[in-house]
């Protein structure tokens, strides 16, 4: 016995933000870009350059939706945390260090 096709409306299922790979590597660069520069946090430039860029990624990714794994990880999230922190710590010892070694006042270049 066969059974009758069945009529049904076509498929147009809504996408998602993580459907993109080119988004979910940009979730992905900001974990990784947060937790490389709090491993060299002492190489003052650099480590202020990748943390800012890995927090601009990151808060794109938030801004758009974008959680970055496939079963549901939030590497957005993770990753603006990482880069906030990272960038803090940069600064912060960075400065202090600044006004402790050679005795300028903080943020003054």
């Amino acid at each position: 016995m066969e059974h009758s096709p069945t009529t049904t409306a076509p498929a147009t299922a809504k996408r998602s933000p993580n459907d993109c790979h080119v988004a979910r590597g940009m979730a992905g660069a900001s974990v990784g870009m947060g937790f490389f520069s709090a491993c060299v946090f002492w190489w003052t430039p650099f480590t202020s350059i990748l943390a800012t860029v890995g927090l601009l990624l990151g808060l794109i990714s938030l801004i758009r939706g974008v959680k970055g794994g496939l079963r549901g990880e939030n590497y957005a999230m993770v990753g603006t945390l990482l880069c906030a922190t990272s960038l803090a710590i940069t600064v912060t010892l960075n400065q202090g260090l600044r006004y402790s070694q050679w005795d300028t006042l903080p943020l003054l270049w």
